[in-house]
């Protein structure tokens, strides 16, 4: 089964001064006090922040997070925009303004305010913008949070490793396409960020990610095989590259290869072992598929698409059973709530055999 993108391959956050100094005593104790869930006291620290380092962006950042803990996007959102208003020559502050729009639902206002960071920013100068910024739950960009005082904590204190500079605008537009399901967009913005930060597997995996959503599968594979070339051990890639390699006619040999590697990387992740098992039913080892399957539907008996495997597998197989026809049968109907335990029974009382 295909892994869908469910996260970069990186997380970025705040980055603190490397020295010690007002600002960071002041910073340390904003943080603390919005930990504690005291936003004045940690609205007033941050402020104090941008007050004794003006030029820097994390008070700003710091205030921010303070108005989206409580679920003030709104007052986040004016905040900032005052903010660029009075300081227009502030790149770092327009994109800071347009991540808390996407983190707020507002999908169509950033586009065109990263192109007028783009049109003003120096592609070659790498370091020349650097916004401290992050998202919880691996995602780039969230719309709302389930715990957003975690999250305004997270963007606040984890380690920043965000590309700098056009990398990072492109990247940004990247994932904000990806949101709005503008795939051919998305490649455009992925590709241009490869062309940047050349041999640069979680870009390349992510490029990938999008041509296969937008079904341009060969050139899917060959942005999940240069990904591999630059980091060999990424689970998702390979998983996604044996399954591409099945669907367009490939060789199977070298697909259940990636996948197994693939498991090593991962043990017990249920896609991977479902693409093992559609590999082996192409390849006509109707046990191995069985088998395969069986142990999937076991881990997640509720998945629809991994009920729908097994009955394709034991169909083909074609050995009847009243327990195994009756198993068919049920994983062949739709799924209601609370039938897990039913198909576990069912599987139990089919006595299939496993590799």
């Amino acid at each position: 089964m295909r892994i869908a993108p469910t996260a970069l391959l990186f997380l970025v956050c705040a980055a603190a001064a490397q020295k010690a100094g007002p600002a960071d005593s002041a910073f340390s104790g904003a943080v603390s006090d919005l930990k504690q869930g005291h936003f004045a006291d940690a609205e007033a620290g941050f402020r104090k922040v941008t007050d004794i380092e003006p030029d820097h962006v994390r008070g700003f950042l710091g205030v921010t997070q303070v108005y989206m803990a409580h679920q003030k996007s709104d007052e986040a959102l004016m905040y900032l925009r005052k903010q660029v208003e009075r300081l227009p020559d502030r790149l770092d502050l327009q994109v800071l303004l347009s991540d808390t729009e996407v983190r707020a639902g507002n999908l169509d206002v950033s586009p065109s305010i990263l192109q007028n960071v783009l049109n003003r920013l120096d592609p070659k100068a790498s370091a020349e913008l650097d916004i401290p910024r992050g998202a919880a739950g691996g995602t780039m960009y969230r719309s709302s949070a389930a715990n957003p005082l975690a999250e305004s904590l997270q963007v606040l204190t984890g380690r920043d490793l965000t590309p700098k500079g056009a990398a990072g605008i492109h990247v940004r537009l990247a994932e904000l396409f990806r949101l709005r399901n503008d795939h051919a967009s998305a490649i455009a913005e992925w590709e241009k960020s490869s062309s940047l930060l050349p041999r640069t597997s979680w870009i390349l995996a992510n490029l990938a990610l999008e041509q296969e959503s937008g079904g341009k599968r060969l050139d899917a594979m060959k942005s999940y095989r240069e990904s591999l070339a630059a980091f060999p051990d990424t689970p998702l890639v390979l998983n996604n590259l044996a399954f591409l390699i099945a669907e367009t006619g490939g060789d199977l040999f070298e697909a259940m290869r990636l996948a197994r590697r693939a498991e090593t990387l991962a043990p017990g992740s249920v896609d991977v072992l479902d693409t093992q098992g559609w590999i082996a039913l192409k390849q006509d080892f109707l046990d191995d598929a069985t088998g395969t399957f069986q142990r999937v539907v076991e881990k997640a008996p509720g998945n629809p698409e991994f009920r729908k495997h097994l009955a394709m597998a034991l169909i083909k197989r074609n050995i009847h059973s009243p327990a195994i026809d009756e198993l068919v049968k049920a994983l062949d109907s739709p799924p209601v709530p609370g039938d897990e335990g039913k198909i576990l029974a069912l599987l139990q009382s089919a006595a299939m055999k496993r590799p």
